[in-house]
Formats: structure tokens, sequence, C-alpha cells
């Protein structure tokens, strides 16, 4: 049930978005979810599908996009996406890596409507 406590915590994120607004209403969400975040994106999305009636994502359009994982390279100081999903440089194959993206949820873009039809 990991997934609804991450749905939880999206939206009390996106609640506190909402109130400099006056009656808003969400229109489209894009969500970044990072291939080793841990979360299963099919999991969400059911989990999403079940939930948002009377949220503030009810009649929203959410995407998904997926981030690969992204490694920073100690040794030779590039960035680059391992290949076969090993925490390694692709570069020159270093194991002195930094993990810099593909770990976490993150709401990227929140498209509100208010009552006088602004859109942010």
């Amino acid at each position: 049930m990991h997934e609804y406590s991450l749905f939880l915590s999206l939206l009390k994120i996106i609640e506190d978005q909402l109130k400099p607004f006056k009656n808003p209403r969400v229109s489209k969400a894009v969500l970044l979810i990072g291939e080793f975040s841990g979360i299963d994106l099919e999991y969400l999305k059911e989990v999403i599908k079940n939930f948002k009636r009377g949220t503030p994502l009810d009649r929203a359009e959410i995407i998904f996009e997926e981030e690969p994982l992204k490694v920073r390279c100690f040794s030779c100081g590039r960035e680059g996406e391992p290949q076969e999903n090993k925490a390694l440089c692709p570069f020159c194959g270093s194991f002195e890596v930094k993990i810099i993206g593909g770990l976490d949820l993150i709401l990227k873009t929140l498209e509100i409507e208010d009552e006088e039809g602004f859109s942010n």
C-alpha cells in the first residue's frame, strides 16, 4: 500500500499549491516517476484512478513520465544513464558514482484554473 500513501502525500502537496486560488480546479498534473523509485507505476495509476474522486485531481488529466537512472562519476566527472540498470559510470565503468536521478516521485507540472478562468 506504499503507493496509496504516496497518493495522499501528493494530494497534500497539491492542496497546498491551491490555497492562493479562489475555487481552483486542477486541469492537468504531470508526475515524474524515477525508474528506481521503488514505485509500482501501474499500481499507482490504479490508486489514483480509484481514489481521486472528490479530490483536486477528480477531473484532471494525469500524465506519467518516467525518469531513467542517472549518475555522476567521481572518476571521470561525466554524467549519464548507466546501461544494464547498474549504478556504474556508462563512460569509464567506475563504481565511484553518485545517483543524481531516477529515484524520486516529482510533481513536475500542475495546471490550475480558478473561478476567473486563469490558468497557471
